[in-house]
C-alpha cells in the first residue's frame, strides 16, 4: 500500500535513486553485529572529513540510522519517512500528517550531519517534547556512538555548555535563543555555552517561526517604576465610555483617545496636556483602556500566585516568564489589583527570523507548513515539500454548521457531544480559550457527561501529556485549548503507557506502605485479588523491588518520577530500576491485548470525533486540530461549530455577509452554504496576510538592527577571546585622534578645544608647537602610544593576566552600556518615524537612515569611553 501510494508522488521520482540505494543496503546492515554496526559510524565520520560533503555517504547513514531504530526501539522507517529526512537535509519543510513519525524521521538528518562533529541542535516547543524525545530517540544515537544532550530550564551554564557541546542537542526555541543572548552579555569565555551554528532541525516549525515570530525576544533589566500612574490611570477608565470618549480597533488592537476623552481625562487629572513630554500621561491613559477593553481575564492570560500569566494564543500554553512591553502589563496588573511589578529596558534582544537564520543549515517540520510557504520562502529561504502518508487518510472534514448566536451554538456542541459519546465513539473538543473551555465544560455538567479538560491553568496542565493520550479511549470527551505542537499522539483505544504507569505506581506505593508497616500478610491476601498475581514472574520481580532497601526510602514523588523517566534510565544507579522496568514490560504486555480490542471498537464506531468551537484566525491551527484524527490511515471526523458573533466572522466577514445569513437562518436552525465556507476563507486569509505583514515589518526593521547586532556581536566575541587587545586599544585610540584632526581641519574645533579635549581623554598635558595637520596627527598619535604602553605597564605589574582582564573587561562593560542605550534610542526612533508616513515619507527608510547615523555616533561615544577609562582608571 507505501509503495502505491509513493510512485503517485513527485517526491518520490526525485529522491527514488536514494531511496533504492538505502534499501539496498538493508539487508547488508542487518548481518552485521552491534559492533560492527557501530564501526560504521566511524568510517562514515573518516569518510566525510576526507570529501567534506555529506551526499557522499548520505545513504550509508540512513541505513545505518534504520537499523539501529529496530534494534533500539524496535522501529523501522518507512519509505515515506527516509523521504522526510531527505527533505530535511536539503535545508526544506517536511510537511507530514500528524502521527506519522516526524520525531523519528529528524533522527536520520540529524545522524548524517552529526558526521561533521559540528553539533546538530533539534528545537521543540516545550522542554517536555525535549526531554520525551531526547530519551527516546537518544538511544539510537547511543547506539551509533553519538552523544546527546538536553536544555532544560533548571541546568547551570556548565551543565549547558556540556550538553550542547554533544554531537545532538535537544532544546527549545526559547532557551537557545536566550542562551544565545546571555553568551553576547557574557563577561567571561568560560560563561559562554553555545559553539558556532552548524544545522537546525526546528519542529512545529510553523509554530516557532511563524506563531511566535510576532514579537522580538528581550533580556531586559528593571527600572524605576511610576507605580500610582498606573494605578490612577486604571481608575479613570471607570469614568470613560466606548464610542464616547475612545474607539476600539479590535483588528489591530488598538485605541484612539477622542477629543472629548482627552479633554475628560484632562479634566480629572487636572493637567494641561496628555502629550506633555515632560510629564506625559498619554501611555498610561492608553494602556489602561488597552487592559480594559482587548485584554481579558482566562482569554488572553490567567492569574496565578498574584501574577499575570500570558497565555499564549497559538497553543494554549502558559509562558511564564514573557511579559508584555511598553508598560501594558504594569496596566494590566493594575486593572486587576494586583502588585505591580518594575518595568525594565531592553539589555539584548532578537527576534525569531534573524536568530534562526544564523544557522548556515535550517529545516524543519510540521503538519500544516504548506499554507504559509511564501512567508517561509520569503523570510527563510525555506521552501515546503508535502510527503504523502504512509496509509490512505481516512478522516472525513464535514460542512461547517454555523448558527445564529453564540447560546445557540454552543447548545448544539452540547447536544452534540452528548448522543456521540453515547455511542462509545470518543470526542475531542478544540476551543480557543481558557474561558471557553470552562463553559463548555459547564454546559457537559448538565447533560451530566464525564471529560477531561486541557487549557492553561497549571491543575490542568500538569496532566497535558496523559489527557491527550488517553483522548481516543471509548466514550471518551475531551475539551482542550489550540492543540498545536502538544507532542503526544492521540491513539484509538488509549494509550498503554499512561494506563501501565498509573497501575504501577498504586500497584508499588500500595505494597511499599503495607512492608513498612508490617501487615505483610494483608498485603499478600489485597494482592491476591489482582491480575498479575497469577504472573509468578510479576510476583517475584515485585518482591525484590519490597525487598530493596533504596526503593523502601523513596517518597510517593519519587516512585512516580522514577516510573516517569524509566525510558531515560540508560545505565541503572540502584537495582530496583532495572526490575520495574521489568514490572513495565509485564504490565505492558497484558494491557497490549486489551488495547489491541479497545483500537477494533474505537474503529468500527468512525474513530475519533473532532468538533471546532469557531475558526480561528490561522487556516493552519484549524488543520492542526482536524489533524488530531485520522492518524496513520485510522478513521476520523472533523467538524466545526459556529457563530455569526464569532470574532472572525464578525470582524473580517464583513457586513453584507453578516446580513445574508441573518436572513436566512432561523432561530436554532444551523446554516451550511458554499457561500459561507468562500466567506470564512477569505477572511482567514485577510486575517493571515495581515498578521504577515506585521511580522514582515518587524523583521524589515529588526533587519537594520540585526546588521549593527552583528557588528557588536562579532567585536564583542574576539574581545571575550583575547584577539589582539592591544592593536584593538591602538586602534580605537587612532581613530579617535584622526577624527580630532578632521574636525580641526573643518574648524569644527579650535586649537584649544583639540588640546583641551586630547588632555581630558589621556589625563596629560600636551605641549604643542604649530605643526601641520599630518605632523600634528603623527605626534598625538605617538603621545597616545606612549601613555598606552605606560598605562599599560602599570596595570602588568599586578600580573599579566590582570591587566589583561583589566583592560578586557572595560571594553566589553563600555560595549555593553552603550548597545543597551542604542537598544533603547531605536525603539524611540522607531515609534517616532512611525508617524512619519502621514507626512508621504518612508519610515522605513528614514529609519533606516536615522539608524545608521545613530550607531555611528554610539561608536563614535563608545571610543571615547573605552580609551577614557582605560587611561583613567586604577586598580585598588
Amino acid at each position: 500500500m507505501e509503495k502505491n501510494l509513493l510512485k503517485k508522488s513527485p517526491i518520490f521520482k526525485k529522491y527514488q535513486t536514494v531511496i533504492s540505494q538505502i534499501n539496498n543496503l538493508e539487508e547488508t546492515f542487518q548481518m552485521l553485529s552491534d559492533n560492527d554496526l557501530r564501526t560504521q559510524t566511524s568510517k562514515l565520520k573518516k569518510r566525510y572529513q576526507e570529501s567534506k560533503n555529506l551526499n557522499s555517504v548520505i545513504a550509508e547513514s540512513f541505513a545505518l540510522t534504520r537499523e539501529a531504530s529496530v534494534r533500539t526501539l524496535g522501529l523501522r522507517h518507512f519509505d515515506v519517512q527516509l523521504i522526510g529526512g531527505l527533505v530535511l537535509n536539503d535545508q526544506k519543510i517536511a510537511e507530514m500528517k500528524t502521527g506519522e513519525g516526524k520525531t523519528l524521521v529528524a533522527t536520520l538528518s540529524a545522524s548524517l550531519n552529526a558526521l561533521t562533529e559540528k553539533g546538530v541542535h533539534i528545537i521543540t516547543v516545550n522542554d517536555y517534547l525535549a526531554s520525551r524525545d531526547q530519551a527516546s530517540m537518544g538511544q539510537i544515537y547511543k547506539f551509533l556512538g553519538f552523544q546527546t544532550g538536553l536544555i532544560q530550564d533548571d541546568m547551570s551554564k556548565s551543565e549547558r555548555k556540556q550538553n550542547y557541546n554533544s554531537d545532538i542537542t535537544y532544546v527549545t526555541n526559547y532557551a537557545v535563543t536566550f542562551d544565545f543572548l546571555y553568551d553576547n552579555m557574557a563577561l567571561n569565555s568560560s560563561d559562554v555555552v553555545l559553539r558556532p551554528f552548524n544545522y537546525c532541525i526546528i519542529d512545529e516549525v510553523d509554530s516557532v517561526l511563524i506563531d511566535e515570530a510576532q514579537t522580538p525576544l528581550i533580556i531586559s533589566n528593571s527600572i524605576e517604576t511610576p507605580v500610582d500612574k498606573y494605578i490612577i490611570a486604571a481608575e479613570i477608565t471607570n469614568y470613560l465610555n466606548s464610542g464616547v470618549h475612545f474607539t476600539v480597533d479590535e483588528k489591530n488592537k488598538n485605541i484612539v483617545l477622542t477629543e472629548k476623552g482627552s479633554k475628560q481625562i484632562e479634566d480629572i487629572l487636572q493637567v494641561q496636556d496628555l502629550y506633555d513630554p515632560r510629564q506625559p500621561w498619554i501611555p498610561y491613559v492608553i494602556n489602561a483602556i488597552k487592559a480594559n477593553t482587548l485584554f481579558l481575564n482566562n482569554v488572553h492570560y490567567i492569574i496565578q500566585n498574584e501574577r499575570i500569566i500570558i497565555v499564549d494564543e497559538f497553543t494554549g500554553r502558559i509562558m511564564p516568564d514573557r511579559r508584555w512591553g511598553d508598560g501594558l502589563h504594569q496596566a494590566i496588573e493594575a486593572k486587576e489589583k494586583l502588585p505591580i511589578r518594575q518595568k525594565s529596558e531592553t539589555a539584548a534582544a532578537i527576534t525569531y527570523q534573524n536568530f534562526f537564520l544564523l544557522y548556515p543549515k535550517l529545516s524543519g517540520m510540521t503538519g500544516t507548513g504548506k499554507t504559509a510557504e511564501i512567508e517561509f520562502e520569503k523570510i527563510y529561504k525555506l521552501s515546503v515539500d508535502e510527503i504523502p502518508t504512509a496509509r490512505p487518510p481516512l478522516r472525513n472534514d464535514l460542512t461547517d454548521l454555523v448558527y445564529k448566536d453564540q447560546f445557540s451554538k454552543w447548545n448544539a456542541i452540547a447536544t452534540t457531544c452528548n448522543q456521540i459519546s453515547s455511542t462509545g465513539q470518543p470526542v475531542l473538543i478544540g476551543t480557543t480559550t481558557v474561558e471557553k473551555s470552562e463553559m463548555l465544560a459547564e454546559l457537559l455538567n448538565e447533560y451530566q457527561l464525564s471529560y477531561q479538560l486541557l487549557n492553561a491553568k497549571p491543575e490542568n496542565v500538569r496532566r497535558e501529556s496523559e489527557i491527550v493520550a488517553q483522548a481516543g479511549k471509548q466514550s471518551a470527551i475531551t475539551i482542550a485549548t489550540n492543540m498545536a505542537g502538544r507532542g503526544t499522539d492521540i491513539i484509538l483505544g488509549g494509550n498503554t503507557s499512561f494506563t501501565v504507569q498509573r497501575e504501577l505506581y498504586d500497584i508499588l506505593t500500595f505494597s511499599r506502605n503495607y512492608i513498612l508497616a508490617k501487615k505483610i500478610t494483608i498485603f499478600e491476601s489485597s494482592l491476591k485479588a489482582r491480575f498479575y498475581c497469577n504472573s509468578q514472574k510479576f510476583l517475584s520481580v515485585l518482591c525484590s523491588v519490597l525487598n530493596d532497601s533504596n526503593f523502601l526510602k523513596l517518597s510517593d514523588v519519587e516512585i512516580l518520577r522514577t516510573l516517569r523517566e524509566n525510558d531515560k534510565i540508560s545505565i541503572p544507579n540502584y537495582s530496583y530500576q532495572c526490575s520495574i522496568k521489568c514490572l513495565i514490560n509485564e504490565l505492558q504486555d497484558y494491557y497490549k491485548k486489551h488495547q489491541q480490542q479497545e483500537n477494533k471498537i474505537v474503529k468500527n464506531l468512525g474513530g475519533l470525533y473532532i468538533i471546532g468551537t469557531e475558526r480561528n484566525d490561522s487556516r493552519r491551527v484549524d488543520n492542526q486540530l482536524r489533524g488530531r484524527c485520522g492518524r496513520q490511515g485510522d478513521p476520523g471526523t472533523s467538524q466545526f461549530f459556529l457563530s455569526l458573533d464569532d470574532t472572525l466572522l464578525r470582524l473580517f466577514g464583513g457586513p453584507k455577509i453578516q446580513t445574508f445569513l441573518q436572513a436566512q437562518m432561523t432561530d436554532d436552525a444551523p446554516l451550511e452554504s458554499k457561500m459561507l465556507t468562500k466567506s470564512l476563507n477569505l477572511a482567514q486569509q485577510r486575517v493571515e496576510e495581515r498578521a504577515y505583514q506585521q511580522r514582515k515589518n518587524l523583521f524589515d526593521y529588526d533587519e537594520i538592527l540585526n546588521k549593527q547586532r552583528q557588528i557588536i556581536y562579532t567585536d564583542r566575541k574576539g574581545i571575550l577571546a583575547n584577539q589582539a587587545l592591544e592593536k584593538i586599544m591602538l586602534v580605537l585610540g587612532e581613530q579617535i585622534l584622526t577624527d580630532i584632526v578632521v574636525d580641526l581641519n573643518k574648524e569644527k574645533l579650535s586649537y584649544n578645544e583639540m588640546i583641551t579635549l586630547f588632555e581630558n581623554l589621556s589625563g596629560k598635558n600636551l605641549i604643542l608647537n604649530n605643526k601641520d595637520l599630518e605632523g600634528l596627527k603623527r605626534y598625538l598619535i605617538t603621545e597616545f602610544w606612549l601613555i598606552y604602553q605606560a598605562r599599560k605597564s602599570e596595570f602588568d605589574i599586578y600580573g599579566l593576566s590582570i591587566g589583561q582582564k583589566f583592560e578586557q573587561g572595560i571594553i566589553l562593560l563600555n560595549i555593553d552600556q552603550i548597545w543597551q542605550e542604542h537598544l533603547q534610542k531605536i525603539t524611540l526612533l522607531r515609534d517616532a518615524v512611525s508617524w512619519r508616513g502621514y507626512g508621504q515619507q518612508n519610515p522605513l527608510y528614514e529609519y533606516k537612515r536615522e539608524a545608521f547615523g545613530m550607531f555611528s555616533e554610539q561608536v563614535k561615544v563608545l571610543r571615547h569611553l573605552i580609551i577614557y577609562d582605560f587611561l583613567r582608571s586604577y586598580i585598588l
